[in-house]
């Protein structure tokens, strides 16, 4: 019987026994005597079927390029055992097994897909080949920075002893070797979090390297979450204390320093009914002789960031004496703004007693003393007035002048 004719007669046996076994029927197992084989040994299928199925049993062999090459066929027994026997040393099936390689059997009853396939190695002057591929790899992203992957040994070691493995990755730019090892796991560390990655796997032994496993691409973890932060700011302990600065216009707080200002206007008014008298002859009759009067008074001009960046406070402290009944008002000095203002008030106080001196009349400065105030023909102007006394009873409170000091330059704005 010629080879077509064995085509013809499998192909009538499939076809009539599809119409009579049941669609379940399959073979449960199939092995080979020996994993590698050389031309002229005997190949050896055994396997077994289920006990409702029939007992024919088909095998299609398939060569290293996956072509079929051969089919052959057997029975099973009564313990649903089959054996298949295929001779390499027959001519014809020399022409068959020609390529060196890895050849694939599937024994069937029926149906192909219900059937069994395994791979044997057949070599034709009987030197090694390269192993299989391994099988079943898996990987696992376990952190942000670390992929881990395991896989099986290869089903055939190509009759030669396996030396080890082969892992390659692929970020995006090609696949390109990062290890040579001999166990079956292996980690990757050093990753970037939440990036792409691909791996393969191939068997090495003497004989050379097997075909790369199928690549199995997976995501590192994304990094962790950072915790919400904590409110760290601070918070003032003292609860009598408060910022009155913090939400005020730079406008507010100057409206708040010339009200200061005219309370302290309205002190010394108490205290000096008639601004044009002489300092030496009113003195608070409450007050002893010879005493300094001074006033505490602080202020504090906050103009949010300014304070901050400026960096410089400047407080002064003076004590008051019997000058008030309702206590002292504090102020603290948290800004350049207010010595500012101060230096361009001082500056116009001198230019107002320099002009006087200037324009005085030639008779009149040789019948004055030296030591008495310069009368200035001009009046000053009452805006002039305000500012100037502002800038003079800051200067007092700050103690840059005494209580005198400041009722002689009072006196002389009043005159002019």
């Amino acid at each position: 019987m010629n080879k077509n004719q064995i085509y013809l007669v499998v192909i009538l046996s499939v076809i009539s026994t599809s119409v009579i076994i049941p669609v379940h029927a399959e073979v449960t197992s199939l092995q080979t005597s020996s994993s590698f084989y050389k031309a002229g040994d005997m190949i050896q299928f055994s396997g077994t079927t289920l006990s409702t199925d029939p007992h024919n049993v088909t095998i299609l062999i398939f060569d290293p390029t996956n072509k079929f090459v051969l089919l052959v066929s057997g029975t099973a027994d009564n313990n649903n055992a089959f054996q298949v026997s295929v001779d390499t040393s027959l001519p014809s099936n020399q022409q068959i097994f020609s390529l060196k390689g890895l050849y694939n059997a599937t024994a069937f009853v029926a149906n192909k897909i219900d059937g069994k396939t395994v791979s044997f190695a057949f070599s034709p002057d009987g030197s090694s080949l390269a192993p299989s591929p391994p099988t079943n790899m898996t990987a696992t992203s376990s952190s942000p920075t670390e992929i881990d992957l395991s896989w099986l040994p290869p089903q055939n070691n190509g009759s030669l002893p396996i030396t080890g493995y082969e892992i390659e990755r692929n970020d995006g730019s090609g696949f390109n070797l990062i290890a040579n090892l001999q166990t079956t796991t292996y980690q990757d560390m050093s990753l970037i979090p939440n990036s792409e990655h691909s791996y393969r796997v191939s068997t090495i032994n003497a004989a050379g390297t097997s075909l790369p496993s199928t690549a199995s691409t997976l995501f590192t973890l994304p990094p962790p979450t950072a915790p919400a932060e904590q409110n760290t700011s601070s918070t003032n302990q003292n609860p009598g204390s408060t910022n009155q600065n913090s939400n005020q216009s730079l406008s507010d707080i100057l409206q708040q320093r010339y009200a200061a200002a005219r309370q302290l206007q309205e002190l010394l008014n108490g205290q000096n009914s008639n601004p044009s008298s002489n300092p030496s002859s009113n003195q608070s009759p409450n007050l002893p002789q010879n005493t300094q009067q001074t006033i505490q008074l602080d202020e504090s001009i906050g103009v949010n960031d300014m304070a901050a960046n400026l960096g410089a406070q400047k407080s002064m402290v003076v004590q008051k004496n019997n000058l008030a009944s309702s206590g002292s008002t504090n102020f603290a000095t948290s800004t350049m703004l207010y010595p500012m203002i101060s230096l361009v008030g001082v500056g116009i106080v001198v230019t107002i007693l320099y002009l006087r001196k200037k324009r005085k009349t030639p008779s009149r400065a040789t019948e004055t003393r030296k030591d008495a105030p310069m009368p200035i023909e001009s009046t000053l102007e009452k805006h002039d007035w305000d500012y100037a006394m502002t800038i003079l009873k800051n200067r007092l409170a700050k103690g840059e002048i005494t209580l005198d000091e400041f009722r002689t330059l009072k006196d002389e704005l009043s005159e002019s």
